[in-house]
């Protein structure tokens, strides 16, 4: 059996990036989201210096937030507020992304971090996969059937253009996970 090594530095979330955390009601976004903050030191490279929370509506995860020490805020931050923060900032957007200037959020976006949900189907799963691997769409359904196998399993799609193109797909990210899982594929 082929095998490779990475470096954890390979395994990082390079800053700047933008983030989509999409899943089904029940799916386990939240506790993913709760986990990628808590390990949000292990996983980000620089590590950011404080982390916003901004959401759209009153959920359990707020109370659970600030006893952690994260900075929580009702609605979309202004401008001001973000830069008030000590940089790197991982900036968080629940639920808001219908709340927000459609203007606004290029700029969030592609300069900052942040958090949407998008609807998950089986035909929108492929969607992704033929857009983003036309040409390797089964090796992306396969990773995508294999990460989710497992109750709240999830794959993680690494898009960044530093990013080894060898860790586009992977699962278990965090600390506390047994073994890190990449999906490479054979046509490499």
């Amino acid at each position: 059996m082929e095998s490779q090594s990475f470096t954890n530095k390979d395994l990082y979330f390079k800053l700047p990036f933008g983030m989509i955390l999409s899943g089904p009601s029940s799916s386990g976004k939240s506790s993913f989201l709760l986990k990628f903050i808590a390990d949000s030191q292990d996983l980000i490279d620089p590590s950011p210096k404080s982390v916003l929370y901004c959401f759209g509506e009153m959920n359990d995860n707020i109370p659970i937030l600030q006893k952690s020490g994260v900075n929580v805020y009702a609605g979309v931050p202004p401008e001001e507020l973000i830069k008030s923060y000590s940089k790197p900032l991982l900036l968080i957007l629940d639920d808001l992304l219908l709340s927000i200037d459609e203007k606004y959020l290029s700029e969030l976006f592609t300069k900052k971090s942040h958090h949407q949900n998008s609807p998950n189907s089986a035909l929108s799963v492929r969607n992704i996969g033929v857009q983003l691997f036309p040409r390797q769409l089964d090796y992306f359904l396969d990773a995508y059937k294999q990460a989710t196998n497992e109750p709240y399993g999830y794959l993680l799609i690494d898009l960044h253009a530093s990013s080894d193109p060898n860790l586009r797909l992977r699962t278990n990210i965090f600390k506390d996970d047994e073994e890190k899982i990449i999906f490479i594929s054979k046509n490499v």
